[in-house]
């Protein structure tokens, strides 16, 4: 059977997968000629002796090849099988091009017999459900300030414009159901949905239409006008997430995923029956890993949380004889669990992820209130209104708070039921901060992570200002956050993902820069979708939950042993406050190992979440990280484990037997004795429980599902930072610098006094590699912003039209909407 160590050797490829070669015969008859049988003979002789050769040339040719190209593609190599052919296919994955998603299902109720009565009927059935839900939710009381459920509502913060369309997604949920009661449809057995029917025309007072530039030389904050031919859609803000394989929703709908031959088990036994914890550090990566990665991920995703109507949090672990909000879907806490019974504890706090709009009847889809893109948008925000909030309008800087002794710190929020603010603290004049996300106080590293990107801007902002007098604040602006997001998106495919996948696979995908290669052709393909896929989300680039320690180096000197437990660090961002506060954080995080990437966590994460510290009016009883990521991964429908081994042409792990190749035998049988069928297995749980490939942190699962994601990201950017053509691009002189920075050299130049740092400050020094230099060494630690000076550049190259955002919105015209809705969607029209 194949799996991920067949070799390519061993195989070649047939009409349905890979077959064995069959030994050589020779020929099986001689033609008779009119010669001598011992001339015969010597003829038959050089004959076979020529076929022979020609054979053993074959037969190492052919090696040759393979034994290449399993140097870039085998398993042994850092590369994953998944570019194989296998699951009776004959299509090979170019390794280059995103994985086709899965297409969407057809409609599986007569369209025709949905006509605007029947669908205007249904819509008003989803109206009044929503009605009824804000009737309720004026007598629900929301979860206490500063307990574990309000913290975890916080680090999911949904902004107003996400809650309005999340209530018309409701109403669009609602009716889809209603309309699927009415008309008799009932799910089919194994994974499938109802599709996608008619489309359904909500009240909207403003319609708005985009009037796009795309010859502009710097992104819109939300992301749109970055794609000709889906301007509105294609990696914007307050869209949908992509789906890589359509839902898997218990009633076609929306319902969250059950099993299909019998019970799931609940989260909070798989977390406690697989994901138990172990403290097996991985001595190669530091914690500035699963900290850039975390910066790096609230970049591109933000799942918007459902609300009450004013953006309360919603309290699902109630007594019994009040009634559920109807977007509660709790984790279930057995009455044996060893850590919850201590504290009489039966329910752990969750809400559904707001539903997306979709304008069509259709199943429940989720909304990324982030840019796909790596723009840098969570140091500045991805509205123009949040933008203008953090900017000073003074040569093109960000608004800062300045310490006494003359320290930037981020804005303060003032705000003392933002699950951060203490009264303890503010007394002594030290606030938690506001930044681009609103995640921003969830831990101490990663705002140390926010204030540095944001000094970094300014340290821009000021240097071109020196080399450019003449450019006004919102040129300064623009240009700073261009460079910021380059630089960020640089970091990220040069020292990020080669952690992550491998060198080889990175390479093999073509995520590596292009630094080594500057005539490679543009970069930009606008047929690729660079959404953020649903399962990337929700579940893939959860991994780095994983990694997290339970303590934390935070020795100032690594003299004497000094630790910290996570669980403090928590919306805990005061000692930023202190004099090289930022220094002391950011060596914690450069001096501290991660955990392996595996199926084992930290009690810290699944026990003391969101815990808080002991002086605070909270119970001593935290959340169980991995129970709620299993939960969000069944709320938004994600599919079992087996379905994306499939998608990414893994070998299947449809029975026990064939997950046994994919796991180990320890795994296996903790899976087993939960799971009732591989098709119940949670992909979070699958997984992370693959061992890793030679090479890379984690496995092939993981290493298709993140690289597909990535792939997309660069290939489908119009802005990308490396592109060859259009008004977006870099000259050559810009971009070899950009190409000299790194994580280290932004630490080096934002830091308070750190001087001495690694080159790749997300790995650990080894024997001889790696090692400690001074910061004044590293080549981006001074950028040269010359090449941005106009004097030395071609005028056409720095003329550009800056124009506001608001100033580029047009209101559509009412006679056209129902034409443009038509055009956008296709199918018959339900206008209510």
């Amino acid at each position: 059977m194949t799996d991920e160590t067949t070799p390519l050797t061993s195989a070649v490829a047939g009409g349905s997968g890979y077959v064995a070669l069959p030994p050589y015969q020779g020929p099986e008859h001689v033609f008779p000629g009119g010669v001598s049988p011992r001339s015969r003979r010597s003829r038959m002789k050089q004959f076979q002796c020529c076929i022979g050769i020609t054979f053993i040339v074959i037969v190492l040719v052919a090696l040759g090849l393979a034994l290449v190209f399993d140097d870039s593609l085998s398993k042994g190599d850092g590369s994953p099988s998944f570019f194989l052919v296998i699951n009776d296919t004959d299509l090979a994955l170019d390794p280059m091009t995103p994985i086709p998603d899965e297409p969407a299902a057809e409609w599986a109720l007569q369209e025709a017999a949905v006509n605007h009565q029947e669908g205007a009927r249904s819509v008003g059935v989803g109206i009044k459900a929503l009605g009824d839900r804000e009737i309720l939710e004026e007598g629900l009381q929301p979860n206490e300030v500063n307990t574990p459920a309000f913290r975890h509502y916080r680090s999911l913060s949904t902004n107003p414009e996400a809650r309005k369309l999340a209530r018309r997604g409701y109403v669009e949920n609602q009716a889809t159901m209603d309309i699927a009661r009415r008309f008799n449809y009932t799910k089919e057995p194994g994974r499938s949905n109802i599709g996608w029917g008619p489309q359904i025309v909500l009240p909207d007072p403003t319609v708005l239409r985009l009037d796009c530039d795309f010859n502009a030389r710097y992104r819109r904050s939300t992301g749109v006008c970055n794609s000709k031919e889906h301007p509105r859609t294609f990696g914007a803000s307050m869209v949908p997430y992509r789906r890589m394989v359509a839902p898997d929703y218990s009633d076609g709908i929306a319902a969250p995923r059950t099993s299909h031959e019998g019970r799931l088990p609940t989260a909070r036994l798989v977390s406690l029956k697989i994901h138990r914890s172990s403290y097996e550090t991985d001595s190669n990566f530091t914690v500035m890993l699963a900290v850039f990665g975390q910066f790096m991920d609230h970049d591109i995703t933000a799942t918007s949380l459902t609300t009450s109507e004013e953006g309360e949090s919603i309290n699902c672990c109630v007594a019994a004889t009040r009634e559920q909000h109807p977007e509660c879907f709790p984790v279930e806490i057995l009455p044996d669990d060893p850590y919850y019974k201590r504290y009489n504890v039966t329910c752990m706090n969750f809400v559904r992820s707001a539903p997306a709009p979709m304008g069509r009847f259709g199943p429940r889809m989720q909304l990324n209130q982030a840019t796909a893109f790596i723009d840098a948008s969570v140091v500045y925000g991805n509205l123009e209104q949040r933008q203008n909030q953090l900017r000073s309008f003074i040569n093109g800087t960000l608004r800062m708070f300045l310490t006494d002794d003359g320290r930037e710190l981020l804005p303060i929020s003032a705000n003392p039921a933002d699950g951060c603010n203490r009264v303890q603290m503010t007394r002594l004049g030290k606030y938690c901060f506001e930044s681009g996300d609103d995640r921003a106080n969830e831990n101490l590293l990663l705002t140390s992570m926010h204030l540095l990107w944001a000094r970094h801007h300014n340290n821009l902002a000021r240097s071109l200002h020196e080399v450019n007098p003449h450019w006004d604040d919102e040129r300064i602006y623009q240009e700073s956050r261009k460079i910021v997001g380059a630089q960020m998106a640089h970091i990220t495919y040069n020292e990020f993902l080669p952690v992550l996948l491998g060198r080889n696979l990175t390479r093999a995908k073509g995520l590596l820069p292009s630094s080594h290669n500057l005539e490679e052709p543009d970069t930009y393909n606008p047929q690729v979708d660079p959404s953020i896929a649903n399962c990337f989300a929700a579940a893939a680039f959860r991994f780095a939950h994983t990694l997290l320690p339970g303590l934390f180096n935070v020795s100032r000197d690594n003299s004497t042993p000094e630790a910290m437990e996570l669980h403090k660090m928590l919306f805990n961002p005061f000692s930023l406050w202190n004099e090289h506060g930022i220094d002391h954080a950011l060596n914690t995080a450069a001096n501290t190992p991660v955990m392996r990437v595996d199926r084992f966590f930290s009690l810290e994460v699944t026990q003391k979440l969101f815990e808080g510290n002991p002086d605070d009016p909270v119970p001593l009883c935290g959340l169980d990280l991995v129970s709620l990521n299993i939960q969000r991964g069944r709320d938004h429908g994600i599919p079992a484990y087996p379905v994306f081994r499939r998608h990414c042409r893994l070998p299947p792990v449809d029975t026990w037997e064939q997950m046994a190749q994919a796991v180990d035998n320890s795994t296996l049988a903790s899976i087993k004795q939960i799971y009732e069928s591989p098709q119940d297995v949670d992909v979070y749980t699958g997984a992370v429980s693959e061992p890793p490939l030679e090479g890379a942190i984690f496995g092939p699962l993981l290493s298709c599902m993140v690289s597909d994601q990535f792939l997309r990201l660069k290939l489908g950017d119009s802005h990308w930072y490396e592109r060859k053509m259009g008004p977006q691009r870099f000259t050559k002189g810009q971009l070899a610098e950009i190409y000299k920075s790194s994580l280290a050299a932004i630490i080096c130049r934002n830091s308070d006094n750190i001087t001495r740092v690694r080159e790749r400050v997300m790995e650990r020094q080894r024997v001889d590699d790696n090692r400690y230099v001074d910061c004044q060494n590293l080549p981006g630690f001074n950028l040269d912003l010359k090449a941005w000076s106009e004097s030395q550049q071609p005028p056409e190259l720095h003329r550009t039209s800056i124009s506001r955002e608001d100033k580029a919105v047009r209101v559509m015209p009412k006679e056209s909407k129902k034409e443009i809705n038509s055009s956008l969607h296709g199918g018959s029209i339900v206008n209510v």
